[in-house]
């Protein structure tokens, strides 16, 4: 019965892991796609005065 226990423990460990593994990829993808699409608001005004 122990050792049934302790597979049961792993398995339900390995699937923990999993999941904190594709949150942290998720996590990753958002930022990505943030620092990607991401548009710094810039001046129309700041052409004009380099003129």
């Amino acid at each position: 019965m122990n050792e049934a226990v302790q597979s049961l423990g792993y398995g339900l460990a390995a699937l923990l892991f999993c999941a904190v593994i594709c949150a942290i990829c998720q996590m990753i993808k958002k930022l990505a796609y943030w620092f990607l699409h991401h548009e710094k608001p810039q001046s129309h005004n700041s052409h004009k005065k380099l003129l």
